[in-house]
């Protein structure tokens, strides 16, 4: 009996050792980007910058000159990507190119993602300056985990290029599908630390879908659901993102107003989301649903 309490005691002391002898010594500190095709730059920008108000510090171009992506400011550590290639757009309509998170250590995310069997490239510096690591998920969804650099493009461009016009300021969440959830969780969860948030939402569960809160942040992923079929074309719809705003129904009204202006489509009326938070939406050129949604009691 002394024995078998000893042993359990030993146990008891060793499993917190075990978890301490490899800490996670990097942080993913928010959903730094979201990236898409676009068919038509002029119209993206019309949506972007003249209804959304957005600006745009700067822009990236192909070695042979020709314009490769547009970046629209939200904040100081977040931008929207769009990249002027329709050929890119799946049938579906499906145009996410991919998601980036903000790290501080992008050499141990690498040592960190190898030790637990990802395969990952190395980390380089791509051409706005700043250090890059690529990585996909089980289901090919791709993520760029950027390292933000003093010679970086977005450093460069503190406190410019943030228009006052800006019907948000806040990049709250995006949209990726999965077609298998246990081996998504075992990744957004069990490897990068992420933790799912949608425990106590009906409206969630009805729809299949999962969320899982960036690890180091209140920023989150919704992984939906999709069906895999073998030699077809995945039934992947239309991905979506959120902007978080302080009251839906102001934002409602500047947005109607600026729509009515440019001859764009009205946003939806206010409705509430599945976790009960007021909201209205509006559909890019490309079909993106755009959230623009309140933010919940516990940020």
């Amino acid at each position: 009996m002394i024995r078998l309490t000893l042993l359990l005691l030993i146990a008891a002391i060793a499993l917190p050792l075990r978890g301490a002898e490899s800490p996670r010594s990097f942080q993913l500190k928010s959903l730094y980007h979201v990236g898409y095709w676009v068919r038509d730059i002029a119209k993206s920008r019309q949506f972007y910058h003249d209804f959304l108000g957005y600006d745009e510090p700067y822009v990236l171009n192909r070695p042979d000159g020709s314009l490769q992506m547009v970046i629209m400011k939200v904040n100081e550590r977040q931008v929207i990507l769009l990249f002027n290639d329709p050929k890119m757009i799946l049938p579906s309509g499906d145009n996410l190119d991919h998601l980036g998170f903000e790290t501080d250590n992008n050499a141990a995310a690498r040592e960190h993602l190898l030790a637990h069997g990802i395969k990952v490239g190395t980390v380089n510096r791509g051409r706005i300056g700043d250090l890059l690591l690529g990585v996909r998920d089980p289901d090919n969804n791709y993520y760029e985990v950027t390292q933000l650099e003093p010679v970086g493009q977005l450093l460069k461009h503190q406190g410019k290029g943030l228009s006052a016009t800006r019907i948000s300021d806040r990049l709250r969440s995006a949209t990726i599908p999965v077609a298998d959830l246990p081996a998504a969780m075992h990744f957004y969860r069990d490897i990068l630390g992420f933790k799912r948030i949608d425990a106590d939402h009906h409206g969630l569960a009805m729809a299949g879908i999962v969320r899982v809160q960036v690890t180091d942040s209140t920023d989150y992923l919704e992984l939906v659901p999709y069906q895999r079929a073998p030699g077809a074309e995945p039934a992947r719809r239309a991905p979506e993102y959120c902007l978080e705003v302080p009251d839906a129904a102001k934002a409602l009204e500047i947005l109607t107003s600026r729509a009515k202006a440019l001859g764009l489509a009205a946003p939806a009326p206010l409705n509430l989301s599945p976790d009960g938070r007021r909201q209205t939406s509006a559909m890019d050129p490309d079909g993106i649903r755009v959230i623009f949604r309140e933010p919940s009691a516990a940020k």
